[in-house]
């Protein structure tokens, strides 16, 4: 973990009408541990110089609320307002020296009390913190406009980083991570489609590790045939286009005369017979025979994998009820297709990451998934067979399924040479 001291800034108080002083503070972070939280300290100096530091109170990494200790005086105490305001700033001035990713300015956040604040553009992993559109309050209500945004170029660019239970963020154990990223189309490079871009995450979701978890790898396969005249027809037509038209005629003979050897000739006569007059299963009406198909089971192609999942989300309290809804508003709006302003045309809805994790790391005895996209967001807001509301009108309970697919196809190359995981 790393460690960053803000610069030393004056916190002005006053104890009567006239009178006011100065106290001098800096905000020592420490993070991110492997839950993505940070601890903070703030340190009183006694001048701008930076003499006589000592520690006065530390942070909740997940509230941001302020702990005194026995050097925080009853003035600074009286005053934490303005102290968790000033320190709250000294904060978000080190955010460069120590978050990087969105899930680290969120935890950064959380230090200081904002952990509602979204931390992406939509166009970026995020490098400056962005307040989240028509934030919405704890009061159990929804802020803002439900009024849809019309036809523009741009679609909605970030959803936040949601997590439920809220609790979970702060004890992360098994879990799944669900990541929306903006879909990039993939280009055409000579004979092959070039790698797809990696496109910027623009939401994700952290949910508890679903009850049901399987997966099924299958590739295509099916029986053809090839008899032995349709060889002889390949045969020839291979090698008038590979060689020349007396290297193809020289083909058929051979062919023509291997069959007569082999007892094909009335074979043949009655191929031609039915080529000429329409006739169908001449050959074994006639003979009692068939030829013989060479029947093989040959490869077709790959399949792409689908995973279903169900959750049931029961708030416990007001924040919590929020939290769900805005978990359900993302997975409804972002799988859904864009509109062009003209209305010419249809964009690609944007795509998911699935990690199932141990914690905060891939658990590796559990399947990789590759990008996938959303088929089916089904949400029951009765689960339990009659409708029950909270006094914010929030659903007692809610169950929501989701369907996936992979949008490749996974390939023996996708592995790697070691046994490191079940792999995909």
């Amino acid at each position: 973990m790393a460690t960053a001291t803000s610069k030393i800034s004056p916190v002005i108080t006053r104890s009567g009408r006239a009178s006011s002083s100065s106290t001098y503070i800096a905000t020592k972070v420490t993070g991110p541990d492997k839950n993505n939280q940070y601890t903070s300290e703030i340190i009183q100096y006694d001048n701008a110089k930076g003499d006589g530091a000592k520690t006065i109170g530390t942070r909740d990494p997940e509230t941001g609320n302020i702990t005194w200790n026995n050097n925080a005086s009853r003035k600074i105490k009286s005053n934490e307002n303005k102290f968790k305001k000033a320190s709250n700033n000294q904060i978000e001035s080190v955010q460069k020296d120590l978050a990087t990713t969105a899930e680290q300015k969120q935890g950064l956040n959380a230090s200081s009390g904002k952990a509602n604040q979204d931390n992406t553009d939509g166009n970026t992993d995020s490098t400056d913190a962005k307040a989240t559109p028509a934030p919405r309050n704890l009061s159990g209500g929804w802020d803002g406009s439900d009024t849809p945004i019309g036809r523009s170029n741009d679609a909605r660019n970030t959803y936040g980083n949601h997590c439920y239970p809220i609790a979970m963020r702060t004890n992360l154990k098994d879990n799944i991570k669900i990541s929306v990223i903006k879909h990039e189309p993939r280009a055409i490079s000579g004979l092959a489609m070039a790698d797809r871009p990696p496109g910027s995450p623009i939401g994700s979701v952290i949910l508890p590790m679903p009850s049901a978890i399987q997966d099924g790898n299958k590739v295509s396969w099916g029986s053809e045939t090839m008899t032995p005249l349709q060889m002889a027809t390949s045969g020839a037509v291979k090698a008038f286009l590979g060689d020349s038209a007396d290297a193809a005629i020289k083909q058929a003979n051979e062919s023509v005369q291997a069959m007569q050897t082999g007892g094909g000739s009335e074979a043949l006569e009655n191929f031609f017979t039915e080529q000429l007059t329409g006739a169908e299963n001449l050959l074994s009406r006639t003979t009692g025979q068939v030829m013989n198909p060479n029947m093989e089971l040959l490869f077709k192609g790959p399949s792409l994998r689908t995973f279903s999942f169900t959750w049931k989300m029961s708030p416990r309290d007001q924040k919590e009820s929020i939290e769900i809804g805005k978990i359900i508003r993302m997975f409804k709006q972002s799988m859904a297709p864009q509109q062009t302003p003209e209305q010419l045309f249809l964009k690609a809805p944007n795509i998911y990451q699935l990690t199932l994790r141990s914690g905060g790391d891939r658990n590796k005895f559990l399947p990789k998934m590759k990008t996938c996209a959303l088929l089916d967001c089904a949400v029951n807001y009765t689960p339990d067979g009659s409708f029950m509301a909270y006094d914010n009108d929030s659903m007692v309970a809610y169950e929501m399924a989701l369907s996936f697919q992979e949008i490749e196809p996974i390939y023996n190359n996708d592995y790697s040479m070691t046994d490191d995981s079940v792999g995909y």
